[in-house]
């Protein structure tokens, strides 16, 4: 009998092989040379939707806003996002500018082997129906975002501006509507 601890081999352990098959095909790497960090991020479609209905729609100009950003650094263009996002206030040209973002994530999304986006139907679809087409190009983006970083995207932390734009056009509203109830109620 010995008091000396097994023999360990100095050895470095053998590299697992590499993954093949439908799993390796889900998790590709990301894209070399482009950044990944804070760009990419997703937020969930029932967040958006939720946060949409609270601030009364705003946090559509502020989601709007964050992607087109992010989109055009990924694509390498120097779009202004803040004059494309103030460019949603104007008939009729909110949907040509809504049209190019969705064209834009449609580009992003072929270059890593996704499917297009029906940009210019999507964006006929939002006359009507722009609540349904925000929550698919949402999930559409999200996908894009897991394909681009190897399913290493992050969801994107709820921030104090995210905060703001939620909370503060409701608030207002109802401290206007309090406003008339009051001014009203003094004039009668």
């Amino acid at each position: 009998m010995t008091d000396r601890p097994p023999e360990v081999s100095a050895a470095p352990p053998a590299p697992a092989p590499p993954e093949s098959g439908p799993a390796a095909r889900a998790r590709p790497a990301p894209a070399p040379g482009l950044p990944v960090g804070e760009m990419a991020i997703k937020r969930g479609v029932v967040r958006c939707l939720v946060c949409s209905i609270v601030s009364l729609g705003v946090y559509g100009f502020f989601w709007f806003h964050q992607y087109r950003r992010r989109v055009s650094a990924e694509l390498g263009r120097t779009d202004d996002a803040g004059l494309h996002t103030a460019g949603l206030l104007v008939p009729f040209l909110n949907y040509y500018i809504a049209y190019l973002l969705w064209r834009d994530i449609g580009t992003a999304r072929r270059r890593v082997g996704l499917s297009d986006i029906p940009a210019f139907g999507y964006a006929l679809a939002s006359v009507v129906a722009a609540p349904i087409v925000y929550c698919i190009v949402a999930s559409r983006l999200n996908e894009y975002w897991d394909r681009r970083t190897g399913g290493a995207a992050t969801d994107a932390p709820f921030t104090a501006a995210e905060r703001l734009v939620t909370v503060v056009p409701p608030v207002v509203f109802l401290g206007l509507i309090a406003l008339v109830v009051a001014v009203a109620a003094s004039g009668s």
